[in-house]
């Protein structure tokens, strides 16, 4: 007789609900959809726990702890510490034999997720939570075996590290892409195409200038000097169900990294505004409004397959014969542009800032010549060539492991204990 290899059981009856309290002296732990259960330390937010621990719950290493409240968008993973977590969550502790690493999978698996958006109460999904109690009675599809169970682990395993080791190239040449901008707007290019010398090396290739050491070559100036024009706003109609043909872009499309075509919206067809404010391949748009981190962020448009226009909070900025529209995206983006620009917006709210058309035409900054911009584009071309290949592969893997997933979690394709 075959073994089974797949059975239906209730959440509950692989993983008890723990309820421990905490004591003040625990370490607080923070639960992270991208890295799971970390230090709160490490989250990188504000702590923002009482200063009484008394209601937290305890975690033990093994142990699964969710998200009351973002059940729905599949927060949850297992702890590899011990610790305390805030009443907003909820701590399980799986059954013996059932892997943590199994059930941290389990638990991201698409139909799951479904699952629990279903079952979540509240009003709206704001404060929509899946207790306990609900979260138990939801029943999945379960590999009966530990051996089968095991053996998904280490496949997925090995992805994730794969994952892991991509996006810590990418944070490296980030870093690297970093300090090499920091370099080209500041030394910039010799004829040759190398980095020119620092000042400390050749002071003489240097002169003083409003904004500090600038190459001798370079001319200081205002954005309003290298602009045909002044900025043009866009426009912002109303978002429609039903499609018309026509996108707007939202705010999310301009990115420390230039144009992405996201958050597009379908909106209605309008008159001369909306004909004003259509988007053609190649132009230079800018953020005027955003939160004080964000505001100023520009990107070179490029065509999303349907007529598009720019929202009232960008800005269409058309560069003159001096400069091109590559080079001046790669120069507002740069580090010590992305600090002036900062500075140089206002506004009442700590949340949200904005830039008007003076104070974009007023921005300060230096400007190298034609063939040294040329120069310097061949530098910047190649480090986004090589983040962007290591941001394909990365994708790539993250869709390999969602096919994953969904073979493996479902009995799709069944594995095979001590086959490769």
């Amino acid at each position: 007789m075959s073994e089974v290899y797949l059975v239906r059981k209730p959440f509950g009856s692989f993983l008890r609900r723990r309820q421990e309290r905490g004591i003040n002296g625990d370490p607080l732990l923070s639960v992270s959809q991208e890295r799971g259960v970390i230090p709160q330390e490490e989250a990188g937010r504000r702590n923002i726990a009482s200063a009484d621990k008394s209601t937290y719950w305890r975690v033990y290493p093994g142990d699964i702890v969710y998200n009351t409240m973002r059940m729905w968008q599949g927060a949850s993973s297992s702890s590899d510490f011990f610790g305390i977590v805030s009443p907003a969550y909820t701590v399980c502790q799986p059954a013996d034999g059932v892997s943590p690493k199994y059930l941290a999978y389990l638990l991201k698996h698409p139909d799951c997720v479904r699952r629990f958006e279903a079952r979540s109460q509240g009003i709206t999904s704001d404060v929509w939570n899946l207790r306990y109690s609900e979260f138990a009675k939801i029943q999945t599809d379960f590999v009966a075996q530990e051996k089968h169970r095991n053996r998904i682990v280490e496949i997925l395993s090995t992805v994730d590290e794969a994952i892991e080791q991509t996006e810590s190239l990418i944070a490296k040449y980030q870093q690297i892409k970093a300090g090499l901008m920091h370099d080209l707007f500041t030394r910039g290019t010799t004829s040759d195409g190398h980095l020119r010398p620092t000042r400390a090396q050749a002071p003489h290739l240097y002169k003083d200038s409003p904004l500090g050491w600038i190459p001798k070559e370079w001319s200081f100036g205002f954005l309003s000097e290298f602009l045909l024009g002044g900025p043009k706003n866009g426009y912002s109609p109303q978002e429609v169900d039903e499609w018309s043909g026509l996108y707007a872009l939202g705010l999310g499309c301009l990115t420390s990294e230039g144009f992405k075509p996201r958050h597009l919206k379908a909106i209605g067809l309008g008159g001369s505004q909306c004909r004003e404010a259509l988007l053609h391949d190649g132009d230079l748009l800018f953020s005027r409004s955003n939160t004080p981190e964000l505001v100023g962020l520009c990107g070179i448009y490029r065509d999303v397959g349907s007529p598009c226009i720019y929202p009232d909070l960008m800005m269409r900025i058309c560069p003159n014969a001096r400069t091109g529209a590559e080079f001046l995206e790669a120069l507002l983006l740069s580090p010590l542009m992305r600090r002036r620009i900062s500075g140089a917006a206002v506004g009442t709210s700590g949340s949200m800032v904005k830039l008007n058309s003076r104070a974009v035409l007023r921005l300060e900054l230096a400007m190298p010549e034609k063939d040294e911009q040329a120069y310097m584009l061949k530098f910047i071309r190649t480090s986004r060539e090589v983040l962007a290949s290591l941001e394909c592969d990365l994708s790539k893997l993250r869709q390999q492991k969602y096919g994953l997933m969904h073979d493996l979690l479902t009995g799709r394709v069944r594995v095979k204990v001590g086959v490769n």
